[in-house]
């Protein structure tokens, strides 16, 4: 299959939809109001193509995703009530900068796919957004500097709220880019080259790590339908290689103060260990045990939406989604918010079945493998769930719409299938 080039009106207006959701918000502040703009331009244009305006017909996916993160957004919302030290000002950014131009987004996305356009397209569209705010980031900085720095501007926040925003986006769009060489076309190595580029530009080493785990998730994931004897060859490769870079990036000095000591750090935080140091790392393992705390004071319903900063020395969100989210939400807000989180990885193994009794039977071999749409859905979750454990995501539109974009391109190729696989079965 060839890498489909020809722009149409709808890939446009999704394409810009994307771009304003992952490269435009600054601190300015300047960049969320134009966002918001152009997604109710965006809702309008596809509102106005619908064949019937009067009826909204929303595929699975999309209305599940607007219940859904209604009812987060509703619960932190509410959750001011009881706060101690309530946030209203983040209260108010969650709904305007966030939630709104996310329902405008799930409508444009779910109309782009009714009116023909595959999933297989969205996901061209995320991937040439994504192209675009990397080139809006290397247009804005100097030669000297991006040699001198090794950085971007987008990447020193010059041109971004966080600098970790646009690398996490990075390293989700990244996976999809992967996904699609290795399963869908070769042509897809030149995007993957440039997002890889500036991963690496970005110096960002969870990225990198993330990164090289999706690719090996991917290579082992890939050889499901052959036997087990090539899916044992392909672990040991993995194995290997993985040693062999592990080995010289602790036997190399530049390496090691790069990558080694990063990696050793990270390891001792995530399982308490006392095996290196590092001040960002002891600065989230701090984090993480205030995170603790708070959620053991107020384990049902949190301390309020996004005041967990109030509770600790820093003045910081908790760089854990999972211990801000518990903090902030306590298990209510938890459950409420990984609840789709659950039920899309449990459909990568579901059986797709009308008939009640095999509705909900899970089988790993034979359903995962049924489809190949499966596998990137597997690993885009892992891949996010992992990003998560130093990153809070819960509100921000650089993990939302990605994961909205995913799985909606997933549910709408796996419908595809199972739509030939009955027609040729009738044909039979």
């Amino acid at each position: 299959m060839k890498l489909r080039i020809r722009l149409k009106t709808d890939d446009f207006m999704i394409c810009i939809l994307l771009l304003m959701q992952l490269g435009f918000h600054t601190n300015t502040g300047y960049d969320d109001y134009v966002s918001m703009a152009v997604s109710f331009v965006v809702f309008l244009y596809f509102l106005m193509t619908k064949a019937n305006l009067a009826v909204f017909n929303f595929t699975k996916n999309a209305r599940n995703y607007i219940v859904w993160y209604t009812l987060v957004v509703l619960f932190s919302c509410i959750s001011v009530m009881w706060a101690e030290k309530s946030n209203l000002p983040q209260v108010r950014q969650l709904i305007i900068n966030t939630y709104i131009p996310v329902v405008f987004s799930v409508f444009s996305v779910s109309e782009y796919l009714r009116k023909g356009n595959d999933g297989l397209r969205l996901l061209e569209m995320m991937i040439a957004a994504e192209v675009l705010v990397s080139i809006r980031a290397l247009l804005n900085t100097p030669f000297n500097e991006l040699l001198s720095k090794f950085n971007t501007r987008l990447y020193g926040t010059n041109l971004g709220v966080n600098y970790n925003h646009f690398t996490t986006q990075f390293a989700l769009v990244f996976c999809v880019v992967l996904f699609l060489l290795y399963n869908v076309s070769r042509m897809y190595y030149i995007p993957g080259l440039f997002l890889l580029a500036n991963i690496i530009i970005s110096g960002s080493r969870k990225v990198l790590f993330v990164s090289v785990i999706a690719f090996v998730l991917l290579y082992i994931i890939s050889s499901s339908r052959t036997k087990l004897k090539s899916r044992l060859i392909r672990v040991l490769i993995v194995v290997v290689v993985l040693g062999v870079m592990m080995w010289v990036v602790f036997n190399n000095e530049f390496l090691n103060n790069l990558l080694g000591r990063k990696i050793i750090a990270g390891f001792s935080s995530m399982f308490n260990l006392d095996l290196a140091s590092d001040d960002s790392e002891d600065v989230r393992r701090e984090l993480l045990i205030v995170a603790g705390d708070v959620f053991r004071s107020h384990p049902v319903a949190g301390v309020g939406y996004y005041s967990f900063l109030f509770y600790n020395r820093f003045a910081l969100y908790a760089h854990n989604n999972y211990m801000e989210v518990l903090a902030d939400l306590g298990i209510i807000g938890f459950i409420l918010y990984y609840s789709y989180y659950f039920i899309q990885i449990v459909s990568y193994f579901k059986m797709n079945s009308k008939k009640p009794k095999e509705r909900f039977k899970i089988r790993i071999g034979t359903d995962f493998s049924r489809s190949k749409w499966n596998h990137l859905g597997f690993v885009f979750m892992f891949t996010l769930m992992l990003m998560e454990y130093g990153q809070v995501t819960f509100f921000r539109p650089y993990v939302l719409i990605p994961l909205l974009v995913v799985t909606m391109a997933i549910e709408n190729m796996k419908n595809s299938e199972e739509m030939k696989r009955r027609l040729d079965n009738v044909l039979q």
